[in-house]
């Protein structure tokens, strides 16, 4: 995820002047990049994992504990206040959680604001599952009455004025007619109400997670004081995504304080940034790191880190500031100890244990089946394992099944982890229609399915799919080649007549090998062809390469 920043902005939250060559190096050993730095504007690629880094706010207070200008853990004082939010019941079914805070004594821009308007987009694009689990909201304290109510309503009786418009609309309309409506209203749009966030006098303040109000979520450059909200389907990423926020405006000088949001069955007072502590064994992160760090190292290298540590005995006390949500795990706290240390000031050593290197049993086999279909003259492609609906269910007249799913793509072209290998190849073969048939392709490599048993709760396997385009095929020689192939491999197999909707009825088969199903084999339905685009008939198989076929 890039960031884009200020460079003079973010040397005065650092508290230090930087040469290019110290802020790429820095960054660099923080898990961060410099894609560019151009007319004063640094192009930052944050690791994913490290999300309280994508505001300007963020880098600094990591540079600043880097770079040993402020070590420990923040510290950031709330003030309580009486404000309270109010949470309804009805919300329960549509987007159950609230997490709110207030910052005052904020001195913004029209720089500024557009940062943190990246911040809530990054944050919400990302950790929120493009608003899904969680979308953000800023407001301008002093126009709003407490307590603020989130409740629903029904689409036709909200209304008000979206951002960047200047009429009312409801929120049917807003849905229908305003872009962050077309973008983000699927997200709510089944429910027969819709959620909302309105002030004592019912002026709103948003239509979660669509789109603020203009009247009350626009910020401008006199805006002191800030109400932020959280809305999500997630509660503890709802508070975190709080903090993170909250944190970043803080950082701006911002004085928080708190709010009281009240549910049926009790209420909290939010932020809650108190710190998460993790006990981690002294010897265990020195077996991790391979180094013999002493207590005084490893306090150091944390209170590099932006964190606090004591060490009592073997176990190293570690307070984890609220802002942090990428440790899950004590090899997390590793990490960090050797990113704090500084990894360009670990030594290089020769290992000591002398290993020989041999192709791994399976890669043998791989590699021997490859060079099996080549000679059965088969040209391999490569395809990617991350695919769409349209391509690995639709084309194929196949109905939808479980698979694995990017829980958020950059695209919607690769949102699917494959099942299968044979709809790849005849997508292939459809981009492919212009060169001369005939056409015969395959390919070896791993499908991915859900298997509730894995650590992963998946599976990885390697599957072997060709096919052959032609004005003519014969499902005959594909059978010829195929039984060739696995008499290559020392096996056989037998075929039994099958359906199957991707195939022509009467001339599909399954594959057995010692009476295991491994696969099928078959002529394309036209329909199927029709969908990929391909011209000419098609014969295909695919089979789930075993363990046991492993050339000893």
């Amino acid at each position: 995820m890039n960031v884009d920043v200020r460079l003079s902005d973010l040397l005065t939250l650092v508290g230090r002047d930087l040469s290019e060559e110290e802020l790429v190096e820095s960054l660099f050993l923080l898990k961060c990049e410099i894609d560019s730095i151009s007319n004063g504007i640094v192009t930052i690629e944050v690791n994913p994992d490290r999300v309280d880094l994508l505001s300007v706010e963020g880098i600094a207070r990591a540079l600043r504990g880097f770079l040993e200008i402020e070590t420990g853990a923040p510290n950031y004082s709330i003030r309580k206040s009486d404000w309270q939010a109010i949470v309804d019941p009805s919300v329960k079914e549509v987007r159950p959680f609230l997490a709110c805070g207030i910052v005052k004594g904020l001195q913004l821009d029209d720089d500024l604001i557009a940062e943190f308007m990246q911040l809530q987009e990054r944050l919400t694009g990302t950790f929120g599952r493009n608003r899904k689990r969680t979308s953000i909201g800023l407001y301008v304290l002093d126009l709003i009455t407490p307590p603020v109510h989130y409740r629903t309503e029904s689409p036709d009786d909200i209304k008000f004025v979206p951002l960047e418009y200047y009429t009312p609309l409801t929120a049917r309309q807003i849905l229908s007619q305003h872009p962050k409506g077309q973008e983000f209203g699927k997200i709510i749009k089944d429910f027969p109400k819709y959620p909302i966030l309105v002030d004592a006098e019912n002026k709103v303040l948003s239509l979660p997670p669509v789109i603020n109000s203009n009247d009350l979520g626009r910020l401008v450059e006199d805006t002191k004081d800030v109400f932020v909200e959280v809305t999500g389907t997630h509660k503890l990423t709802t508070l975190q995504t709080l903090n993170i926020m909250i944190t970043a405006l803080a950082e701006r000088g911002g004085i928080i304080e708190d709010v009281e949001v009240v549910y049926t069955k009790g209420s909290e007072r939010l932020p809650d940034l108190t710190f998460q502590q993790r006990d981690v064994s002294l010897n265990y992160i020195n077996k991790i790191v391979g180094y013999d760090f002493d207590d005084s190292a490893v306090m150091k290298a944390l209170g590099r880190m932006r964190m606090d540590s004591s060490v009592r005995g073997d176990t190293v006390q570690v307070k984890i500031p609220a802002y942090r949500m990428d440790i899950l795990h004590d090899v997390d706290i590793v990490e960090d100890v050797a990113i704090g240390y500084g990894y360009d000031r670990f030594e290089s050593t020769t290992p000591q244990l002398m290993t020989l290197g041999r192709e791994l049993p399976l890669t043998t086999l791989l590699r021997t089946i490859r060079d099996l279909m080549v000679g059965l003259a088969y040209q391999e492609i490569h395809n990617y394992v991350l695919t769409n609906t349209r391509v690995l269910f639709e084309k194929m007249n196949r109905p939808m099944k479980e698979v694995v799913e990017i829980a958020n793509p950059k695209s919607m072209e690769y949102h699917l982890a494959r099942n299968a290998l044979l709809p790849g190849l005849l997508a292939f073969l459809g981009d492919n229609t212009a060169q001369e048939l005939p056409h015969n392709i395959f390919e070896v490599g791993d499908v991915v399915t859900l298997d509730a048993n894995a650590e992963t709760c998946t599976r990885s396997t390697p599957h072997l799919a060709a096919a052959s385009v032609n004005s003519r095929v014969d499902i005959t020689v594909l059978k010829a080649k195929l039984m060739t192939l696995l008499g290559n491999l020392g096996l056989s197999a037998t075929v039994r007549k099958t359906s199957n909707v991707s195939f022509i009825k009467g001339r599909v088969a399954n594959l057995f090998i010692e009476g295991t199903h491994v696969g099928i084999m078959g002529e394309i339905h036209p329909a199927v062809l029709k969908n990929y685009g391909i011209e000419a008939p098609c014969v295909a198989f695919e089979l789930e390469i075993l363990a046991d076929w492993i050339i000893q």
